[in-house]
């Protein structure tokens, strides 16, 4: 009489996991055969990004006139790179100003002074988003206006 271990009792029976194992095998190949399982809809959704968009605006002449003064002024090439040159100058103004001691004594002129120097960018900044808050958008049905 053989002597069973409690080893021997725990190990599976071989004709049950090859039968396992072939049923595994036999639902993979179905799955990698099924036109659910191409490449494309097994990799994980890609997030889209908003589409670009044209759009039209009616600009009217004094914009326009005030855009190439502001231009010329600022010795820029076009919109963003006024807006960076206003934002330097605005950030250099702060980031001196951040420099001081606390316990500075500053006297009148010199605030007055500082005063002054920020005015400048600022009235840039008025000016550019100004000219911005005349732009009128022109309807795709209607692009001649005015």
């Amino acid at each position: 009489m053989p002597i069973v271990t409690s080893a021997s009792q725990n190990l599976p029976d071989c004709a049950e996991l090859a039968e396992t194992l072939q049923a595994t095998a036999q639902d993979l190949l179905a799955f990698a055969a099924s036109p659910a399982a191409t490449k494309k809809e097994a990799e994980p959704p890609v997030e889209e990004k908003a589409p670009s968009e044209i759009r039209s605006f009616h600009i009217p002449g004094f914009i326009v006139d005030e855009e190439r003064k502001l231009l010329e002024l600022l010795n820029a090439e076009n919109w963003q790179e006024m807006f960076h040159k206003t934002y330097e100058q605005l950030y250099t103004q702060a980031l001196l100003m951040q420099h001081f001691e606390a316990d500075e004594a500053i006297n009148g002129f010199s605030i007055q002074l500082m005063g002054n120097t920020f005015m400048a960018p600022l009235d840039i900044l008025n000016r550019l988003c100004s000219l911005i808050a005349d732009f009128h958008p022109v309807a795709e049905d209607n692009p001649d206006i005015g």
